[in-house]
């Protein structure tokens, strides 16, 4: 029984690894030439946020390519606030990542799915470590034209510090210089979305840090158990 779980998880991870792409928004740009706040087109400011601080260490997760991260921002009245869409049928994917890759310690892996079309997606964040973020946690919304799609609080600052052990409990879960978990939707090939990311408190100096988001298919839960099912038979009938 064993023998065949393990050649139907081998074989669904292979089929999830034919194709290798996933959509990345930085906004940073990637030579360091530019003003921070001027990287990807799909990146861009929101609220009363004109200016960004920057550059600060880039983030060493998998598959970012800018040569550095921003953080806070000159928001007055409406708290510092940064934007990322994706429209899957004509952004498509821009960035390689193989089916299998660790995306965080916290269990995720790339699926190897070719980006692009409707489907479901998990969505993740990036910036580098730190423990200075001071205005609270950070919230992320998607949203598209009929309103909010997922909303979440996160904390950005590391849980302990980078290289220290682990203390009882802890998964080693720095957060920075990984692809965060934000959260799994289901989207249209032909629908424009919009990520925000802002403070949850106040504005300050260090109100928020960012290097990057990941829109990433993965496959339909039912298309997984289906492959995983056949792989099953199929290795059931070659015993």
């Amino acid at each position: 029984m064993k023998f065949t779980c393990v050649l139907a998880l081998g074989a669904a991870v292979g089929f999830a690894a034919t194709a290798n792409a996933s959509f990345l928004i930085e906004p940073y740009d990637i030579d360091g030439t530019e003003p921070p706040g001027t990287g990807s087109a799909n990146f861009s400011l929101g609220g009363d946020t004109t200016a960004v601080s920057g550059p600060s260490t880039d983030s060493s997760a998998v598959g970012t390519t800018s040569t550095g991260s921003i953080f806070g921002g000159n928001g007055g009245a409406l708290p510092d606030t940064y934007l990322y869409t994706y429209t899957p049928g004509i952004d498509g994917d821009n960035v390689s990542i193989p089916g299998g890759t660790a995306l965080n310690d916290d269990g995720n892996f790339a699926s190897g799915l070719t980006a692009g079309s409707s489907g479901t997606y998990n969505v993740y964040a990036t910036w580098p470590h730190t423990t200075n973020v001071s205005g609270g946690d950070t919230l992320y919304e998607l949203t598209d034209a009929g309103g909010t799609l997922f909303s979440v609080l996160i904390d950005q600052n590391d849980d302990i510090t980078a290289g220290a052990p682990n203390p009882p409990g802890e998964d080693g879960n720095f957060k920075g210089n990984e692809w965060e978990f934000l959260g799994t939707v289901t989207l249209d090939a032909n629908t424009t979305y919009t990520l925000s990311q802002s403070p949850s408190a106040s504005n300050s100096f260090v109100s928020m840090r960012a290097d990057g988001v990941l829109f990433e298919l993965v496959p339909e839960p039912t298309s997984a158990l289906l492959a995983l099912m056949g792989a099953a038979v199929l290795a059931a009938r070659r015993r």
